[in-house]
């Protein structure tokens, strides 16, 4: 696993463990580790990760480069209840403490996701903030960064109650 600190796997919300599923990469797409992916055409892909619509399926945990032929794959971190500690964009929105408890989207490329502060609502999102400023070196002191869980996952979609 080669993650970087913008991106860290804080482990489970249950333990250190989490489960993890290798999965065919898009042809010609890469994926680098600490990318959150989904899917496309029975393959992961990371390249347009924002949106409501966007379900992602996990973090991957390695940096591969799919072909046509469907040989190449990449290990994701499939598990809901694993916390991430990620990096806000701080665009339209500052990132702050009375964000804990809301959700949000992602938004960037390949290597260079981040978490879309403009999303931010009390109802819908694919992450959902669960501390600020989290105080882990070395970003201790960096007010950008904060701890986040999965919940509008390919496995576990969020569903209007109607």
């Amino acid at each position: 696993m080669a993650l970087g600190i913008e991106k860290k796997l804080l482990g489970s919300t249950e333990g250190t463990n989490f489960a993890t599923y290798t999965f065919p990469v898009g042809s010609g797409v890469t994926v680098t580790a600490g990318d959150f992916v989904y899917f496309s055409s029975g393959r992961i892909i990371s390249t347009t990760v924002s949106g409501a619509g966007v379900r992602p399926i996990g973090m991957v945990l390695e940096t591969a480069t799919g072909n046509a032929a469907g040989t190449v794959s990449a290990l994701v971190c499939i598990a809901d209840e694993v916390r991430f500690l990620l990096q806000n964009d701080n665009v339209g929105t500052t990132f702050a403490a009375t964000h804990v408890g809301t959700y949000f989207n992602l938004i960037g490329a390949t290597g260079a996701q981040l978490v879309d502060t403009s999303t931010t609502s009390a109802t819908l999102g694919q992450l959902l903030c669960l501390e600020y400023n989290p105080q882990i070196d070395p970003v201790k002191s960096d007010t950008t960064y904060g701890v986040f869980v999965l919940v509008n996952s390919a496995a576990e979609p969020y569903v209007a109650n109607v």
